[in-house]
């Protein structure tokens, strides 16, 4: 009898707060700066979109699953050498604390995980690839931005890559000694637009 009470007991907390959660569909858009860390590569101007799903699940904190573009690597300094040009399609978790309920002001942070569009498993295995950069990347974010009543927000985010941009050693982007490791960097900065209903 005790396990079928605590079993109400959760179906209806839980319900509760499915209930009181408001779920918001939104997109995206806006620009990076990106680079390659120990490298002799400069920034590359990009673009990154976002399509996403808003979950408010407090008045101080939404969590919100982001499907992302974004254009990184890195414009190459020397004659010689092509650009390095990494398009990413990445899952994305974004926490979202809020400094006050009324307010739109807030701090994100999470992980994401990166998928090189061009260079990815496949085209590694059949050879089909220009360049052999490490298909998956492992990134964390952080960052500042504005939500207005009425749907409308702006973001500033930090991207950080935890997994070696050249694993594999196969180009020679890169300064120093193949000891060095070189991860992605990236600054964004981008219009959103949650739906309100």
């Amino acid at each position: 009898m005790k396990k079928i009470v605590l079993l109400i007991l959760v179906m209806v907390f839980t319900n509760t707060i499915i209930a009181q959660t408001k779920i918001r569909p939104g997109m995206r858009l806006g620009f990076n700066s990106a680079t390659i860390t120990e490298s002799n590569l400069d920034e590359r101007i990009g673009l990154n979109a976002a399509f996403y799903a808003n979950f408010r699940f407090a008045p101080f904190y939404a969590l919100q699953p982001e499907l992302v573009y974004s254009q990184q690597g890195g414009n190459s300094t020397l004659s010689n050498q092509p650009d390095l040009k990494i398009s990413y399609l990445s899952v994305a978790l974004a926490n979202k604390f809020f400094f006050s309920p009324k307010m739109g002001l807030h701090v994100l942070l999470g992980p994401s995980l990166d998928f090189d569009i061009e260079n990815n498993f496949i085209n590694i295995v059949n050879g089909d690839n220009d360049t052999e950069v490490t298909p998956i990347d492992i990134s964390l974010f952080g960052g500042i931005g504005y939500e207005f009543d009425f749907g409308l927000g702006i973001e500033a985010r930090y991207k950080h890559g935890l997994i070696d941009v050249d694993l594999f050693n196969d180009y020679d982007y890169y300064n120093g000694s193949d000891e060095n490791s070189s991860f992605n960097s990236v600054f964004q900065i981008g219009i959103s637009y949650t739906f309100q209903y």
